[in-house]
């Protein structure tokens, strides 16, 4: 009899639980909607409110009004506004050709020449870009205006004397050129360097010398960069505020800035301010397009497209200190000088060539700006803006720049133009559409009348300058990264906070060391949002400047000078930032 081993039953498969997955609030789509929507409506946004405040019969803060022609031909029928707008072309042009011829012959002698001092020229050159422009300006009327110590002390001891007159339109071209060449300077120092010296080479081979073979092949090639350089420079001409208020109100001389800022402080029209700001930003967005219309297709102009073999520098010959002693002579007269002039105004109780500089010694020019509350409160708040600024401005560009660029998100590209914008709009522009802004967002006056409007004005201004800094580093990180967090299971936001924004520390880092010293020295947006009640250094300074170039005015200038240079000292000792264009 057989017996039959039982087996037990096989174990049933087990159905799959069912996955509850939660539903988050905002989809990261959602969110990526939110956040553009939300930067557009800050960073272009504000500028509705101008142009409608410019075809209202009314300030947008009363109630009433009308659509009208009536601002705009105020605006037209008035002959200042037209005296205005051709010193202000005049003022461009020549500020725009003087900065051209600088700050191309000094990047081709600083670049590809052997000539003597060549670093140390160049760090003077880009010295303004490190400081105030105010400071610089502020140094030039305390030393080469007619009444002058460098100018008095020429014409009292030499046969020399200063040839222009700082109390004109030439002479404040004059002093232009000494803050915007070095921004012409940098952008063709960096096509100098990226030309391939294979293409000179192959000139010398068919006969030509070393300096044709530069003149007709590389100094060619900088078209771009001339081209971006001189219409970048053309267009602050036509915004700039405090060179105009310094050295041309004594002479009544008027730019389109210092119209728009007399109509608005003195008279209180503001539907005439706003119709001529819609005319001036206008005329800036016509000259970008016109920049791109001029350079066309950057194709054309590439010349490195393998590794490039080592520079050759162009042999000056005997020329080499005769054109070196040239252009320390320029830098000593445009750079070294005024900011001389500047710390010897702060230290001297009367500063003239008819009395020892340092017989007149004193620290009492900063022991009154310490002990008076206008300066010190405005110090306080722009350190406050700066620092507190600073930092959320660097998280939002954080923020915004990975969506911009590591993100599928469909309107990405827009986003990147956007935070590029507000550079290209004029600074006065600015300050008057977060004005009217809050005039229509918060009737009560609550954050117009706070730091807090002044302090987003700012960060809207300075935010290109800090994308520009942060952005480069977000190229060099591999996008491989973040999409191996990806595929681990993290999602996108999580992927960028944990992996993507933690390698990009050190470049938020130097993006708020920049944004830190542009925003301490902001003046024109704050025109028309500062009250008596939140007053700032750049406006503050540049206020006092326009009326005085005394001691105490001097001295509030180191003060920002120092701040600012220690700044700039501890990001490049610590991060390696150096200032940009």
């Amino acid at each position: 009899m057989s017996t039959t081993e039982l087996r037990p039953a096989p174990p049933r498969a087990r159905r799959p639980r069912p996955t509850i997955t939660r539903r988050r609030l905002f989809t990261t789509t959602a969110g990526h909607y939110i956040l553009w929507a939300l930067a557009l409506l800050v960073i272009v946004g504000p500028v509705v409110p101008v142009a409608v405040a410019s075809f209202w019969s009314t300030p947008l803060y009363d109630s009433g009004g009308h659509l009208t022609w009536h601002n705009y031909a105020v605006l037209l029928a008035d002959q200042q506004w037209w005296t205005a707008v051709g010193n202000s072309l005049l003022f461009a042009a020549l500020n725009t050709a003087g900065s051209v011829l600088l700050g191309v012959v000094s990047a081709v002698l600083l670049t590809r020449t052997d000539l003597p001092g060549r670093r140390i020229l160049a760090s003077v050159l880009l010295a303004p870009l490190a400081l105030p422009g105010l400071v610089l300006i502020l140094g030039w009327a305390v030393m080469w205006t007619p009444a002058g110590f460098a100018s008095s002390w020429l014409k009292t001891h030499t046969v020399l004397s200063m040839p222009v007159n700082l109390y004109s339109i030439p002479g404040m071209a004059l002093v232009g050129i000494s803050v915007a060449a070095p921004v012409v300077f940098l952008l063709c120092r960096g096509t100098l360097l990226s030309i391939d010296p294979a293409l000179e080479d192959a000139a010398r081979t068919s006969g030509a010398g070393p300096l044709r073979s530069l003149v007709s092949v590389s100094l060619p090639l900088l078209r771009p960069a001339l081209t971006n350089a001189a219409l970048l420079v053309f267009a602050l001409s036509m915004e700039v505020l405090g060179l105009p208020l310094i050295l041309g109100y004594s002479s009544k001389i008027n730019l389109i800035s210092t119209y728009l800022y007399d109509h608005w402080v003195n008279d209180s029209q503001q539907g005439l301010v706003s119709a001529g700001a819609v005319f001036l930003l206008t005329a800036v967005s016509g000259l970008l397009l016109l920049r791109n219309r001029l350079v066309g297709d950057t194709a054309r102009f590439t010349t490195t497209t393998g590794k490039p073999t080592g520079m050759r520098l162009l042999r000056l010959g005997a020329w080499r200190w005769p054109l070196s002693a040239v252009l320390a002579l320029v830098l000593l007269v445009t750079v070294l000088v005024p900011l001389a002039g500047v710390v010897l105004a702060a230290c001297t109780t009367l500063l003239t060539p008819f009395i020892s500089p340092w017989s007149v010694l004193t620290l009492g020019n900063f022991s009154t700006v310490l002990s008076n509350p206008l300066y010190t409160d405005s110090l306080i708040n722009s350190l406050l803006i700066a620092t507190v600024g600073g930092a959320l401005t660097t998280l939002v560009i954080a923020v915004l720049s990975v969506v911009a660029h590591r993100s599928d998100f469909r309107f990405r590209g827009s986003l990147q133009q956007g935070m590029l914008w507000p550079r290209m709009m004029p600074a006065l522009i600015t300050g008057m559409a977060f004005f009217w802004s809050f005039a229509l967002l918060d009737r009560s006056g609550t954050v117009r009348a706070s730091l807090w409007g002044v302090g987003i004005a700012f960060a809207v201004r300075s935010l290109a300058l800090g994308y520009s800094a942060f952005y480069p580093a977000l190229a060099a990180i591999g996008a491989d990264l973040d999409n191996a967090a990806r595929t681990s299971g993290a999602g996108w936001w999580t992927a960028m906070r944990t992996i993507v924004f933690r390698l990009v520390a050190p470049a938020m880092a130097a993006s708020f060391v920049l944004l830190f010293v542009s925003m301490l020295n902001e003046a024109e947006p704050a025109v028309f949002l500062v009250t008596d009640k939140t007053p700032v250094l750049g406006l503050t300074m540049l206020q006092l400047a326009a009326t005085s170039t005394g001691g105490t005015v001097a001295a509030l200038g180191v003060i920002q000078m120092i701040i600012t240079l220690v700044v700039l000292g501890a990001g490049r000792a610590l991060l390696g930032v150096r200032p940009r264009a």
